[in-house]
């Protein structure tokens, strides 16, 4: 099943793995359930606005660095 969800291509899982943060923690900072923040990395449920802020917050990095590309030479 492909996945179409808009907001595909925010790299919150990769921001997350480059601190020590479980998703568990997150979860549990984010006030949300460990299955909702996991579909939230996977591209597959919304996250709101709020939630958003929240997130990068706790990750410590600019809402911004959700949506940078790699440049590849």
């Amino acid at each position: 099943m492909k996945n179409t969800n808009p907001m595909n291509h925010l790299k919150i899982k990769e921001q997350r793995q480059k601190t020590t943060f479980t998703t568990e923690f997150i979860a549990i900072q984010m006030g949300i359930s460990l299955r909702d923040y996991i579909k939230i990395e996977e591209g597959t449920k919304d996250i709101k606005l709020s939630k958003f802020i929240l997130l990068s917050q706790i990750l410590g990095v600019k809402k911004s660095a959700f949506f940078k590309k790699e440049i590849v030479l």
